[in-house]
């Protein structure tokens, strides 16, 4: 078995303890936009930086005028590297009476052609795509106990909400 197919295998050997970390992920409630959701929104960043940290990124939540923004790095491989980035914030769920469940109680549905999806605020854009990424990180280090390249992760706090922030921080952090 090669790498990668090693990597896959492992990837679905923990998928009930992967989804386990989205739905964890989907439950907080960081709507950027509503100033009432700012403490949902430092959760969630702290919550991406701890998450980070227990698979060996050195990974921080670093404050912002606004919500935080998380920055890891895992330096461990050496050649090119790569930016991920992700934001972690979501739009506002109302009107509510759409819903047809919590929207921040996510679930997998079986659609009636048969597709399973996961339903819930942020799995589509973006704390699925983002845990997708880092499950992958997961997985790959479990198996070879390191990546393959230098990774570092940027996960916004603010893209539905404009952004305005990223810029300056990014241009300070060079």
């Amino acid at each position: 078995m090669d790498k990668l197919d090693a990597v896959l295998a492992r990837i679905d050997a923990n998928a009930d303890a992967a989804l386990d970390r989205l739905f964890a992920l989907l439950r907080i409630k960081s709507i950027s936009t509503d100033p009432a959701y700012a403490a949902e929104c430092k959760a969630c960043a702290e919550w991406h930086a701890a998450d980070l940290a227990s698979i060996g990124f050195q990974a921080e939540a670093r404050a912002t005028p606004g919500h935080p923004i998380v920055v890891a790095h895992d330096r461990s491989a050496s050649g090119p590297s790569a930016l991920f980035y992700g934001h972690y914030d979501v739009q506002p769920v109302d009107p509510l009476e759409l819903w047809d469940h919590d929207p921040f109680e996510p679930g997998i549905e079986t659609l009636p052609d048969g597709t399973r999806v996961i339903r819930g605020r942020g799995a589509a854009d973006d704390k699925g795509q983002l845990m997708a990424f880092v499950e992958a990180c997961r997985a790959w280090k479990a198996v070879t106990g390191k990546l393959p390249i230098p990774v570092s992760i940027l996960l916004e706090g603010e893209e539905e909400s404009g952004g305005v922030n990223l810029p300056g921080f990014l241009e300070s952090n060079k």
